[in-house]
């Protein structure tokens, strides 16, 4: 085998994936998205993998790239959920098939197929259909997240070929230099997401200022309210399905369905806007935060679950010099309600 063409491409793999864990682990640092920080682990365990092949530590190698396929896996479904609001139970155990037959085969295996070639092979596969969950999910119009999911499946694919192709000699050092190039493409590709807008869920064009602050509007000043922000990357949660279109919405709703957040589920809202405020602040801009439908929110949680909700939600718009436009009619509340959520937001 061609050992030069070997350590260049072990050189230019390494030197992606630990390129792309410190974007990860930077990119997680500023939005805490927590698929960014399972993602950057799964590349800095894969850079491992490497090493151990290069020392000839067979394995720890196959035990590395197991558990950075598992990570790769997880950080998918993750990122899944956070995109579309979905929780997805047993997550961790969803991705552990490529974890578990690499640890059988280093105990149970007697031989390269089953201690290595095995646990490759299910590795691998596990990488690929990371990329196939996430072009098959995924908003078409969050095209930095296709184009590293596509990449992330032809690095999955190809690697499926290694157990029946490494004894052939004219084609190792061939496929030991595809894969360093497929690794760097994928590794471009996913810092290329993960750094995006569409990642942290700030869209839209700056062309004015907001001042910050707590606001209590009715239904009448809300339309207001629209007008005024259109144009601006506003984080919406709302009952109505005809936002400005710089807005980034989420229709409260029980129903499945694209960008949707069922009304129970209030620490999703918590979590999507302290992600979009904290990344709104690092950008020397004022986030805005819109609740509509707080008597829909009232409904399915009680009005306490609620009044601390907004009370919490509060705490963050003023935290990071944010302003917050909550929806409500006198009218559509008890009087002791709305005066409680009122003195919650504004006091008096």
């Amino acid at each position: 085998m061609n050992t030069t063409l070997l350590m260049v491409g072990q050189a230019l793999s390494l030197s992606a994936k630990f390129a792309v864990s410190a974007v990860l682990l930077m990119v997680y640092i500023q939005s805490r998205r927590k698929s960014a920080f399972i993602w950057a682990i799964a590349w800095l365990v894969a850079a491992m993998s490497i090493v151990a092949d290069a020392l000839g530590i067979l394995q720890f190698a196959a035990l590395t790239e197991a558990t950075s396929s598992s990570l790769l896996f997880l950080g998918s479904l993750v990122f899944l959920s956070e995109e579309l609001g979905k929780n997805l139970r047993y997550s961790a155990l969803w991705a552990a098939p490529p974890l578990i037959a690499a640890v059988y085969g280093i105990f149970l295996g007697d031989n390269w197929n089953s201690v290595v070639g095995i646990p490759y092979g299910v590795s691998a596969f596990f990488i690929v259909l990371s990329g196939v969950l996430i072009v098959a999910s995924i908003d078409p119009k969050f095209k930095s997240a296709k184009r590293a999911a596509f990449a992330l499946a032809i690095l999955g694919a190809h690697k499926m070929d290694y157990p029946f192709l490494r004894t052939v000699t004219w084609f190792a050092p061939m496929g030991f230099a595809i894969g360093a190039a497929l690794t760097v493409v994928a590794a471009y590709f996913m810092a290329r997401m993960v750094l995006s807008r569409e990642f942290i869920n700030l869209t839209g064009t700056i062309r004015f200022e907001i001042d910050p602050g707590i606001e209590l509007v009715s239904s009448s000043e809300y339309r207001r309210v629209k007008e005024d922000l259109k144009g601006y990357p506003v984080l919406a949660f709302i009952r109505e399905l005809t936002p400005p279109d710089e807005w980034k919405a989420y229709f409260l709703t029980s129903l499945p369905g694209r960008d949707t957040i069922a009304p129970t589920n209030l620490p999703r809202i918590l979590e999507l806007s302290g992600r979009y405020l904290r990344e709104a602040e690092m950008r020397g801009v004022t986030g805005v935060v819109v609740i509509d439908g707080i008597e829909y929110l009232v409904i399915h949680n009680g009005i306490t679950a609620v009044t601390k909700f907004l009370g919490t939600l509060r705490d963050l718009v003023i935290l990071r010099d944010g302003r917050l436009v909550v929806v409500v009619d006198e009218t559509a509340l008890e009087k002791k309600d709305y005066l409680t959520i009122k003195r919650v937001l504004i006091g008096g």
